[in-house]
């Protein structure tokens, strides 16, 4: 896999733990676009040659539709009753495309979205020139368990003309509206799925799944956990979000007791930060465990706590600097 764009997002590793330069994560935006791109369809999936269609009978995950999350191997979660549920009519348009698909075994289905992007993020190196995919035509941008969408204004006759005329592109099908193509993954000799409609493409070998789920035919994420729902509503910003299950994976923060967490900023370079854990339900939020989820920051400027739900505010860690800063 090319390096991530989603540990650009948000490096939510205090400097202990990363050597990562806010230079380097910016690069790593637009090099984790391509990289990105194919890992889905790449050989780390279990069956690529299903294209990621599941029945209706069950998702990836073994859900039978009805939350029972604990259909995978080494993989057990017990949702918390939560008596809340999302507000799609208000609700920000990614959160319909979020499921609980994940193709790893005991997967945290982690998301990154962000509405912005740094100067200089090249698209090129994911679409050809002909899809006329740039910083002009993407409002923003959504990574879930390797799935990519990308939300903006396409101009899909034009795309497929481009692709009749491309030997290494082939139209495959409509699906939903959305014209999905088979395509090579950039440097390798992979192929990979993109489904391309007038106002989101998705690259991903599960794009029914979140077509479905978009169109609300196929359960999203927060139907499944209504913790999600409650974390979006803890967020203040809504133009870069990461959140997933368990603690941040790579950061100081390590505590079992962590259900779900996320970040949120104005841009993912942001010099402030505001950091979300929800505890697992019967886990108190002591003086220690606080303590240790203000780890996730190198300089606190707020911390609130209501029952489970510790609120956290402050800098962005810092990171080591490279060797041309």
């Amino acid at each position: 896999m090319g390096p991530s764009m989603v540990g650009a997002y948000h490096m939510s590793n205090s400097s202990s733990a990363t050597t990562i330069t806010r230079r380097g994560a910016i690069g790593a935006i637009a090099v984790g676009l391509a990289g990105l791109a194919g890992c889905a369809d790449s050989e780390e999936m279990d069956d690529p040659s299903d294209n990621g269609n599941h029945s209706d009978d069950g998702d990836s995950n073994g859900h039978d539709g009805n939350g029972d999350a604990n259909g995978e191997e080494g993989f057990e979660r017990e949702i918390p009753d939560r008596d809340i549920e999302p507000d799609w009519e208000e609700a920000a348009a990614f959160r319909t495309w979020l499921t609980d698909a994940d193709p790893f075994n005991g997967g945290n289905r982690r998301f990154d979205y962000t509405e912005e992007f740094p100067e200089g993020t090249d698209f090129g190196s994911v679409f050809p020139e002909y899809f006329e995919v740039s910083s002009e035509t993407v409002d923003a941008h959504l990574i879930q368990s390797l799935t990519q969408v990308f939300f903006g204004s396409f101009d899909q006759d034009a795309i497929l003309a481009g692709v009749e005329d491309d030997d290494e592109y082939e139209f495959v099908e409509e699906y939903e509206g959305f014209a999905v193509i088979d395509a090579p993954i950039p440097n390798t000799a992979g192929r990979r799925d993109i489904a391309v409609g007038e106002s989101a493409i998705v690259i991903g070998p599960d794009y029914e799944e979140r077509i479905d789920a978009h169109r609300g035919s196929h359960d999203r994420l927060e139907d499944i956990d209504q913790e999600f729902t409650h974390l979006f509503r803890q967020f203040p910003h809504r133009t870069t979000l990461t959140g997933e299950y368990n603690a941040p994976e790579g950061s100081d923060v390590s505590l079992d007791e962590i259900y779900i967490w996320g970040v949120s900023s104005e841009s993912p370079m942001a010099d402030t930060m505001t950091w979300v854990f929800i505890l697992e339900e019967g886990a108190e939020p002591t003086d220690d465990i606080v303590a240790e989820l203000e780890g996730i920051s190198d300089d606190v400027h707020d911390t609130e706590v209501e029952g489970r739900t510790v609120t956290i505010t402050g800098g962005a860690p810092n990171v080591s600097p490279g060797p041309d800063e």
